[in-house]
């Protein structure tokens, strides 16, 4: 599938699954728990593919996850 146009949409608290990164390439839109966007940048970055949004998407999902002190 040609990804020219791929961008992350926002993320989810889904229930039982946590934070999920949504993310869009053409016009399938596709949902990734941390796990899975690691094994995607990871797969990408070994073919040489740009993971830029994915990682954009990680970087957004761990500032969620940290917890912030008082």
């Amino acid at each position: 599938m040609p990804e020219n146009n791929v961008e992350f949409v926002c993320l989810y608290n889904m229930p039982g699954e946590g934070l999920v990164a949504e993310i869009k390439y053409e016009s399938e839109s596709l949902l990734y728990n941390r796990q899975g966007l690691q094994y995607r940048i990871l797969k990408r970055k070994q073919d040489g593919a740009d993971t830029s949004v994915e990682e954009s998407a990680l970087a957004q999902m761990n500032l969620l996850s940290v917890p912030h002190s008082l």
